[in-house]
């Protein structure tokens, strides 16, 4: 009978704990909800804005770039090398927003996390065709595209050479409307874009697409 009154009271006391523990971990949860969307929804401007910042000053500057094989045809208008997967062949930069990042051959999930990703099956500047960027909307990275207008100046300074290009519309898509981005070789277009509204919480089900003319170019 002992035995059996102290296995009830240790079974008491055990659910007892385990009752406090995730008490504990509920209120624990709801704080750190709370905190989290504190700090997103009323300082996650700055935040983003100082990501910005940072990585305008680090991102490597015109002639450190990794894939050092690439050179240009300037007659056929074509990469002689294309740049090797992964690696940084050119910098993004938009003064108007304070951006300044680097750009990858692809646009994988671990790319991304880094940068801007080039998707590969597009152009590359010179090329004469459709050229597409993409980045996350936080970290600093694409967060401010939405406040450009029409006539922004986008600059991307390659290893091979700078090229300029005029903003002339923008338009938000579906997450699945690639249509709305089709590779052409006919006229080059810049087209960029990230995940929409930039200032939504968990999944975004559209995108922020920039269209872009080139303008100038000068070959190294």
């Amino acid at each position: 009978m002992l035995q059996k009154k102290l296995q009830k009271q240790t079974h008491k006391k055990v659910k007892k704990a385990w009752k406090e523990i995730a008490e504990q971990l509920v209120i624990s949860f709801f704080f750190a909800s709370f905190i989290y969307l504190f700090v997103y929804l009323f300082i996650g401007n700055q935040i983003n804005s100082y990501l910005s910042l940072v990585n305008a000053i680090t991102v490597k500057p015109s002639g450190e770039y990794e894939s050092k094989e690439v050179s240009f045809n300037t007659v056929k208008k074509r990469l002689n090398n294309r740049p090797s997967w992964g690696t940084i062949w050119a910098s993004l930069e938009i003064p108007e927003i304070n951006m300044k990042l680097p750009v990858y051959q692809g646009d994988t999930l671990d790319i991304l996390r880094s940068g801007v990703g080039h998707f590969s099956a597009s152009y590359f500047p010179g090329e004469g065709g459709s050229i597409i960027l993409d980045a996350h909307c936080d970290w600093g990275f694409f967060y401010r595209i939405p406040e450009l207008k029409e006539g922004s100046l986008i600059y991307l300074k390659t290893i091979y050479g700078d090229y300029t290009y005029k903003l002339e519309r923008t338009k938000i898509i579906g997450e699945d409307s690639m249509d709305d981005m089709p590779i052409q070789n006919d006229e080059e277009i810049l087209m960029m874009y990230t995940c929409y509204p930039v200032n939504a919480i968990g999944h975004k089900s559209h995108r922020y697409v920039v269209y872009a003319r080139l303008v100038e170019e000068s070959h190294e």
